[in-house]
């Protein structure tokens, strides 16, 4: 039992931006009610990597959830999602602006009949402006944004940051709105909707870039894993890997001498010395790199105010022992794929743990279930099968 336990939420969401909000819904302890189409289901379950022929994906950011599949675009569909919202605390949704209210089920119609809903929608830009009826997904909300301008090295085009953040990041602060809402409401009594879009949360993410134009009107070029403002601060070479290393004051520049054993000159003694002349700099420093490995590199600066680590790859994040102490790698008992690895909660608190052991539901697991709590008896669910309305 988590703290959300008894928070009802019908869940519109699909793909990655929705889904990863309502999954923290659900690990605290929400009912979430995934509401998923007849023919197939969630987009996601399409995605892979597979195993046992079932979507690790899918599996991944909808553990612990309910599922239902309903025509929305029908009559009877639209009546069954009336009465899932009459007694519901949320709805969540990620459809592209206005699609629920062409069917008949958004926010308006849906607080006439329950008026303190809180209604939590992702779309890509919102619902003003030309783009609005537009779809989106990560890769072009990168372009737009113009994170993608700015990440990648100045000789080479632009580059996609390689997790799809433009989800991810959304969905974060689409939990975030929606929990500040629920606290309102508790307060107040009050629902409301909240409304975020991945183009805005993107740009949200620019930080310097945009402040360094805005008000300096200066514009930064890609700059590789380098920093604009401090030196070193950059990805290093070593004998058999690399090492990302950074440096954000003079004092800690001193103590990075003093560790490596290179001489702390009047050439590089400030910070502005040492970007000035970081490309020469970088070779010095890979120079002494070149006699260690990268995990040697890093044990250098042991308990120092340096921060470095050896760049790490997939199997050694999977195998890193201050992950796993957080519970970042947890093994699920999927009842289509078995024992499957999945990544844990991040979010630790003192008192309540997340519930991350119950796995993700198959396509319609749950509508029969639904269905009779809602009041419809067996032949009346046979009846919207055969019709082909759930």
């Amino acid at each position: 039992m988590g703290f959300l336990d008894g928070v009802k939420v019908v869940d519109f969401t699909h793909a990655y931006a929705g889904p990863f909000c309502s999954l923290f819904l659900a690990d605290y302890g929400a009912e979430v009610i995934k509401i998923e189409r007849v023919d197939g289901g969630d987009q996601a379950r399409t995605w892979g990597p597979f195993k046992n022929d079932y979507s690790a994906y899918y599996a991944s950011f909808n553990r612990g959830k309910k599922s239902i599949t309903l025509d929305i675009k029908s009559e009877e569909g639209q009546k069954i999602i009336y009465d899932l919202i009459r007694d519901a605390d949320i709805v969540c949704s990620n459809f592209k602006a206005g699609t629920l209210e062409k069917y008949g089920v958004g926010y308006e119609q849906m607080k006439k009949i329950k008026p303190d809903i809180i209604y939590a929608t992702i779309s890509g830009f919102g619902t003003k402006g030309e783009l609005a009826k537009y779809a989106a997904y990560d890769n072009v909300i990168q372009a737009m944004s113009g994170i993608m301008d700015v990440n990648g090295f100045a000789d080479k085009g632009p580059t996609k940051i390689g997790p799809a953040i433009g989800d991810s990041y959304s969905g974060l602060l689409l939990l975030l709105g929606l929990m500040i809402a629920y606290y309102n409401r508790q307060k107040t009594g009050k629902g409301q909707q909240v409304d975020v879009t991945m183009l805005g949360a993107l740009f949200g993410l620019l930080e310097y870039p945009v402040l360094e134009y805005a008000n300096n009107g200066k514009v930064l070029s890609r700059s590789g894993n380098a920093s604009h403002y401090s030196a070193p601060n950059d990805i290093f070479k070593t004998k058999d890997d690399y090492v990302a290393i950074s440096v954000k004051n003079d004092a800690q520049w001193a103590e990075f001498c003093e560790r490596t054993g290179l001489e702390n000159t009047a050439d590089y003694r400030t910070n502005a010395d040492r970007l000035e002349k970081k490309d020469l700099l970088k070779e010095l420093i890979e120079k002494r790199f070149a006699e260690l490995t990268a995990k040697e590199a890093e044990a250098l600066f042991d308990g120092s105010s340096v921060a470095a680590s050896a760049v790490m790859g997939i199997v050694e994040s999977l195998e890193n022992p201050q992950l796993l102490a957080r519970n970042m790698v947890i093994e699920v008992n999927d009842p289509v794929m078995g024992p499957v690895k999945l990544v844990g909660d991040p979010i630790h608190l003192s008192e309540n743990t997340p519930i991350t052991n119950v796995p993700s539901p198959t396509l319609g697991e749950n509508t029969d279930e639904i269905l009779s709590r809602l009041g419809y008896t067996a032949d009346e669910m046979k009846a919207l099968k055969e019709k082909k309305v759930v």
